[in-house]
């Protein structure tokens, strides 16, 4: 009622006969409508640069320099849910809008390599391999780093010391501002079958990992994770919950609060009956990047890419926590 008051005033005002008023306030209306649907497309993952980062094969794990750059990502021509993969680490360039045609990154393809992480100076670049170290061949899923020198050349990558890494498999290491490590792993001991670990940094030292506790972790499984740059958000993937769409791994979003962790959240905007995980979060610009197989029988993974306040607002107003 106060639309169409305001539509007549409006009218008046113009010098519009009346007997015009219902076309005029229908056509309004259906502008109105459309604008509302346009809005609400912006709540809608798409496909990140599609048929050349994104293409048939199998692509995850995006990771961006702080200046949106460069992307680090894994990718393999296996076939995704079809038994074990081999994956690569490759990297695109960014210029004058338009991203490269990815290429091998020069310490990658010959091992297991994936799940990269480029820290915000741009100088480390931390990732999941299974290649050999001092004389084992048949080693889990490790952490390794490779430094960037002045030239910006990328050196020889290095086997992060125990216990940071375990005789188990880690599977995801991601870093705040302060320079704390998170990594999920399937070290014993955990609440179940993969859980979420903090590594503090103090003084240039890390410590241990120390799990993030039965907040975040569950009998069942918590992987790949993504941390914002305060490490007071915290988005993973989560398998075989109560909540998921997916068998295999839905994303979820926690908030801290005075060191508590709040009950995580199924993330309902992206999550698909397939695999959904390795989320990227780029605060500056408001986006999530996640990677999705999208359905049960896709046999491959894209980047896709979403506004992030929509699902900050959301998720926010509605945190619980457990309590003591």
């Amino acid at each position: 009622m106060i639309y169409l008051t305001f539509v007549a005033h409006e009218m008046k005002k113009l010098g519009i006969p009346n007997n015009l008023f219902p076309i005029i306030s229908l056509g309004m209306l259906l502008i109105l409508f459309s604008s509302c649907k346009n809005t609400s497309r912006q709540f809608k993952a798409l496909v990140f640069e599609a048929n050349n980062i994104s293409t048939k094969a199998i692509e995850y794990a995006p990771s961006f320099s702080s200046s949106g750059s460069e992307i680090y990502f894994s990718k393999s021509n296996d076939k995704w849910g079809k038994g074990n993969i081999k994956s690569s680490i490759y990297f695109s360039i960014k210029k004058n809008q338009k991203w490269s045609k990815p290429k091998l990154a020069p310490f990658s393809g010959q091992y297991d390599d994936s799940a990269p992480h480029l820290t915000n100076n741009g100088k480390t670049l931390y990732f999941i391999s299974q290649r050999p170290y001092d004389g084992i061949h048949n080693a889990s899923q490790d952490i390794w780093k490779v430094e960037r020198n002045e030239n910006n050349k990328w050196g020889t990558p290095i086997r992060l010391d125990n216990p940071i890494n375990s005789s188990q498999n880690e599977y995801c290491i991601k870093t705040d501002e302060y320079g704390n490590l998170y990594l999920a792993s399937d070290r014993n001991l955990g609440y179940g079958q993969g859980d979420l670990y903090i590594v503090k940094k103090t003084n240039n030292t890390y410590g241990s990992p120390v799990n993030l506790g039965n907040s975040l972790n569950s009998e069942k499984g918590e992987w790949n994770l993504e941390v914002n740059k305060e490490g007071n958000i915290i988005i993973f993937e989560a398998s075989e919950r109560a909540e998921n769409l997916s068998p295999y791994g839905d994303l979820y979003i926690s908030f801290k609060l005075d060191n508590d962790w709040s009950l995580p959240q199924n993330i309902q905007e992206i999550n698909t009956t397939g695999s959904d995980l390795y989320p990227e979060l780029i605060e500056d610009d408001n986006i999530l990047y996640f990677s999705s197989s999208d359905s049960l029988k896709s046999t491959r993974t894209n980047i896709y890419f979403i506004e992030f306040k929509h699902i900050y607002d959301k998720y926010r107003r509605n945190v619980v926590f457990l309590k003591k």
